[in-house]
């Protein structure tokens, strides 16, 4: 999955009042607020979505001190909270731990016994029977058998096992033994989970028939897809947006957006620049290219150093940048499920030329799909084509503008969820 460095603003937050609705955990690995990177715009729609139909207990860590300031946005959606702040915690002590443990980085980062204990505490005192949990890293929380009868579903968003595997295969043969160990305990993890709970959701089709492929067919039915939204609202080409962290005004551009110490990220923008960039600055000098996202490696800072080429770091707002360009990219060359960046680049109007692997799981316009382009001539041609005609480009934008406002709401995404859990007030006899 994608992300974005956005930091919208919500000035319509719910008050807590006295309820009957059911109650609910929810578990996810960072602060589901700002919603301004692929995952926390997931768990954020998610905590959005399921607070208007339940009681949120909602447990989570802080790994940025950025998000301290959001904790009351995020206490305006649920009945309580516990946040753990693991900012100063590292993957290298997790992954020494987790050697000693003969478990998953993952899991052994996210071990926590405060977060434990609050589990157990909220899940007795206010007699929780729907357990949900973001990221299979954050499965150990409710992997107990006291809570076998308790509805339990994961969304795995993609199949972290594979993506590790994928990894594994373009790794230097020094780290790929690291790799390929984290890959073998997350798939014996995922599979474990997919035994005991109730469902593992997915954010396409094509992963949850991957996922079923690797899985005994006695689970498949267990095995679902809860896709990915977008908030068509505030990614609107006519919306109010603060403009003063905008690019260059007179400048022509393209953009890129995404957290840039995403490591899927960073390869597809170094990629883009060596191998694509240099063919399209040749023919067109004047134009820009905007890497757009917070905490940029050394090795994306780098490419600052080439001709057009802007570096942006975190943003306010990425929205300008994208109402600015005249293309949006998205060359992901390793990526799994829905990207974020697609959906509200084409949300706001712009045609999108992307890779093969950046457009999985997402269905396209007819002209849109043509610019899904993996040779990199043909990706610079197409690109130069576009900044050049202007009435295509801006044809292929309100094509995939109307496409997305009808196919890819929020709402509509998340409906599943109303299946796996069905509402029952606390007055109810069962609750």
């Amino acid at each position: 999955m994608d992300n974005n460095d956005v930091v919208p603003v919500f000035s319509k937050r719910r008050k807590r009042e006295t309820s009957m609705k059911p109650p609910l955990l929810f578990l996810c690995h960072r602060m589901p607020f700002p919603p301004n990177k692929g995952d926390k715009i997931t768990t954020f729609n998610l905590m959005n979505y399921l607070s208007k139909r339940f009681d949120l207990y909602l447990g989570s860590f802080i790994d940025d001190e950025f998000d301290k300031k959001y904790i009351d946005e995020v206490k305006a959606y649920c009945r309580e909270v516990k946040f753990i702040d693991i900012t100063r915690k590292r993957y290298l002590t997790s992954g020494l731990k987790s050697l000693m443990l003969a478990e998953s980085v993952s899991t052994a980062h996210y071990r926590n016994e405060e977060l434990q204990s609050w589990v157990h505490e909220v899940i007795d005192e206010h007699r929780i029977e729907y357990l949900f949990v973001y990221s299979s890293g954050m499965a150990q929380f409710i992997d107990f058998p006291v809570y076998k009868n308790k509805k339990r579903v994961l969304d795995m968003a993609d199949i972290d096992s594979d993506k590790w595997r994928q990894y594994c295969e373009n790794k230097p043969f020094y780290s790929k033994i690291i790799y390929a160990r984290e890959y073998k305990l997350l798939k014996k993890l995922e599979q474990k989970i997919l035994s005991e709970f109730d469902a593992i959701t997915l954010i396409t089709d094509e992963e949850r028939d991957l996922f079923k492929s690797l899985s005994p067919k006695a689970f498949s039915n267990k095995i679902i897809t809860l896709s990915n939204g977008v908030d068509t609202d505030y990614f609107d080409p006519s919306a109010q947006f603060d403009h003063t962290d905008s690019p260059l005004a007179e400048s022509l551009s393209i953009c890129f957006t995404g957290a840039m110490d995403y490591w899927a990220n960073e390869d597809a923008v170094v990629w883009f620049c060596e191998k694509v960039w240099p063919l399209i600055i040749e023919e067109h000098p004047a134009l820009i290219f905007y890497i757009v996202g917070g905490k940029p490696t050394e090795r994306v800072k780098k490419l600052a150093s080439i001709k057009g080429v802007f570096v942006t770091g975190r943003v306010v707002d990425v929205r300008p940048y994208i109402d600015k360009a005249l293309v949006a990219v998205a060359t992901l060359r390793i990526a799994r499920g829905v990207q974020n960046k697609v959906l509200e680049a084409m949300s706001m109007a712009k045609p999108v030329v992307m890779t093969s692997m950046a457009q999985e799981g997402i269905a396209l316009p007819t002209e849109q799909k043509r610019l899904v382009i993996d040779d990199e001539a043909i990706m610079a041609q197409t690109i130069l084509n576009l900044v050049s005609d202007n009435a295509r480009s801006t044809a292929i934008g309100e094509e995939n503008r109307k496409w997305i406002v009808d196919r890819y709401s929020w709402e509509g995404a998340l409906k599943p969820l109303d299946k796996l859990y069905p509402r029952k007030d606390r007055n109810d006899s069962t609750s």
